[in-house]
């Protein structure tokens, strides 16, 4: 099918953060219910949003006083994150195909926009939907039909592009075609330039 969207997931797909946020929530542990949150907690937990994190980790805080938290202490950390070199290159080429683009993150609005900064993609896309924005993250569908209501088209003309469990449970709630990054989905890319190949071979189809 041929996309007259793009959704991207932004931890894991434009930037990896992964390590970044286990120190985040490393320290959120020790805050919040008095002992350090373990690498092995962690990771299964990686890409959820604040509620679940609260109630995964058994803190001892409201989604309000978390989201607080990672404001002042994620950002601090933003300058050690990995930048996917592709990604501008791949979102110039999805514009040049004519396609919006937009991220879906389940960072909220201060971190994703900080992120955005340090990744050198700061006003590339036409939507940033943020976790803050919605009732329900990543993987309830909030967060894609709020990014496709901005963008006035129905979920089954965008494509997700997400690298986690969490986007293929919210791409298959909203009814949106889910690329995998490195996980199977309706298709899968392995590089993030294999977007390009993949929106290739889908206008060769559509001129069929």
């Amino acid at each position: 099918m041929w996309p007259r969207a793009v959704l991207f997931d932004l931890d894991g797909v434009l930037v990896k953060s992964e390590e970044a946020w286990f120190l985040t929530l490393e320290a959120a542990g020790k805050k919040f219910r008095g002992r350090a949150i373990t690498r092995e907690e962690f990771m299964p937990t990686f890409g959820q949003g604040t509620a679940a994190d609260v109630g995964a980790f058994g803190l001892h805080c409201s989604v309000a006083e978390l989201d607080a938290f990672y404001r002042d202490e994620f950002v601090k950390r933003v300058p050690s994150v990995w930048v996917n070199p592709d990604a501008k290159r791949v979102l110039s080429g999805v514009k040049h195909r004519g396609l919006s683009c937009a991220v879906v993150t389940n960072s909220i609005a201060k971190v994703a926009s900080r992120l955005l900064e340090h990744a050198q993609l700061s006003g590339e896309f036409d939507l940033v939907a943020t976790a803050d924005q919605v009732a329900n993250a990543k993987p309830a569908p909030d967060l894609l039909l709020h990014a496709c209501r901005g963008l006035g088209l129905a979920p089954v003309d965008t494509w997700l592009v997400g690298d986690s469990r969490f986007d293929l449970g919210a791409a298959g709630a909203a009814g949106a075609y889910f690329v995998g990054f490195g996980i199977d989905g309706e298709a899968r890319i392995d590089t993030l330039d294999a977007l390009l190949t993949l929106l290739q071979h889908a206008a060769t189809g559509l001129k069929k």
